[in-house]
Order: C-alpha cells, then sequence, then structure tokens
C-alpha cells in the first residue's frame, strides 16, 4: 500500500485536495481509499482548548485508522493529515512529549509521501470545527514549519492536484 498523507494547519483546504486526489486516482483505474481527519470526532475538545488526553487520542486514532484500512490492501491510502499533525498540535499545547515524539517518528517510516500544504487564505472557514483564528492558524504552521526542518522530515511542497498525482503515481511503497 502506498499511503499518502496531506499535512498542515487546519484551513488549509488538505480535505478537498484528499478527496480530489482519491476521485482522481480512481479515474485511472486505481483503489485508492480516503483517511478523513479524526479531530472531527475526538471526544475532547480540539483547537486552543485542547486538552492534553484528547490530542494522545487523535495522534493513536490516527494510527489506528491507518492500520485498519491498511489490511483492506487499497493500493493507495489518502490520509487527510497524518500523525505528525496531531502531534505538532500537542507541541503548541503541551510542548514536547519524547515518548510520543519517538512514537510518532517511527510511524513517519510508514507514509510513501508527505505533501506540506500551506496556508491559503480563501480555506480558513467556519465548518462548525475547526478554528477561524488566523493567528491560531500561522501558530500551528510555525510548529509544523519547526518540527519538519528539526527532523528532516521529508515534506513535499504541495503545489496542485497534477503535480502531486504525478509523484504519487512514481511513488514506491
Amino acid at each position: 500500500m502506498k499511503k499518502i498523507a496531506l499535512i498542515g494547519t487546519h484551513g488549509t483546504g488538505k480535505t478537498i485536495i484528499a478527496h480530489d486526489l482519491v476521485s482522481s486516482l480512481k479515474k485511472r483505474g486505481k483503489n485508492a481509499e480516503y483517511l478523513g481527519e479524526i479531530a472531527r470526532d475526538a471526544p475532547g475538545p480540539i483547537n486552543e482548548d485542547i486538552d492534553i488526553d484528547t490530542q494522545k487520542w487523535i495522534i493513536l486514532s490516527q494510527m489506528t485508522k491507518e492500520i485498519e484500512i491498511g489490511r483492506r490492501n487499497p493500493e493507495y491510502l489518502i490520509c487527510d493529515r497524518s500523525v505528525i499533525d496531531g502531534y505538532c498540535y500537542h507541541l503548541w499545547k503541551f510542548g514536547r512529549d519524547p515518548g510520543l515524539e519517538s512514537l510518532v517518528l517511527d510511524r513517519l517510516r510508514t507514509y510513501s509521501a508527505l505533501f506540506r500544504v500551506p496556508i491559503n487564505e480563501a480555506y480558513l472557514m467556519h465548518d462548525g470545527v475547526r478554528s477561524t483564528k488566523k493567528e491560531f492558524q500561522k501558530e500551528i504552521d510555525t510548529v509544523f514549519s519547526k518540527f519538519i526542518r528539526e527532523h528532516g522530515v521529508g515534506a513535499i511542497h504541495y503545489s496542485g492536484l497534477q503535480n502531486a498525482l504525478d509523484i504519487i503515481l512514481k511513488v514506491e511503497s
């Protein structure tokens, strides 16, 4: 299975991109599945009010869902977020957790490609779930940038659907 994740702060259009990728892969005859954003189902507060248990639940649930879908053996799994995402929100609020960070870094090896989706002002809108505060969005984006840089995460800058498809179709699992 080739597991592809879109990473970055909330309100950047990752969900739309993920659906477009799955649809485009299916149109090419590929067996592709979608994993939506886990935080939407969180049992506790998210956004600026996150609590540590909810954030750990999000990270571990992301891993669990990826494993569950992987057992169905699709050719491609397109993830709207990754384990990095949950951990970056954790870093923003609670700081480093060496054990959790080690687990997250270990799970990074399971992704075939990570696309870093930059902030796009047009996508930060009220959806009833995610914060619409631009400052919060930018703070989380900064945490992502720092984490990726510090850990040498090979994230690919998302620069459009066709470019992402070309990369995905060339990726070896």
